[in-house]
């Protein structure tokens, strides 16, 4: 094996320098790349974001009225609950204090 030429050194040093300016060059396009792909995934987000935004307001409402309803719903419940005790009471008690004169 010969040694290297120092002609063929600088021929080696130009290359591996092209080739690392080749390299640096297709990271800084991939850094572009990656950059204009991440502006456009938060713009994506932020849209969902107020999709969902104006979803869960819809929701909250839907559930103020049902919460309303069910309210409503159990204040006749123990009206009609209350009704149905105080006629048992008053027939119970008819029946015991009431004095059968024939």
């Amino acid at each position: 094996m010969s040694e290297p030429t120092n002609q063929e050194l600088k021929e080696l040093i130009l290359n591996l320098e092209k080739m690392l300016l080749s390299l640096e060059k297709t990271v800084q396009n991939l850094d572009k790349k990656i950059d204009i792909q991440f502006i456009e995934l938060k713009s994506d987000v932020r849209s969902v974001e107020e999709r969902l935004g104006g979803e869960i307001k819809r929701v909250e409402e839907k559930i103020n009225g049902i919460d309303k309803r069910i309210e409503n719903e159990e204040f006749i419940s123990r009206g009609a609950l209350t009704a149905v005790f105080v006629s048992v009471s008053a027939g119970v008690i008819k029946f015991l204090f009431s004095s059968s004169v024939p």
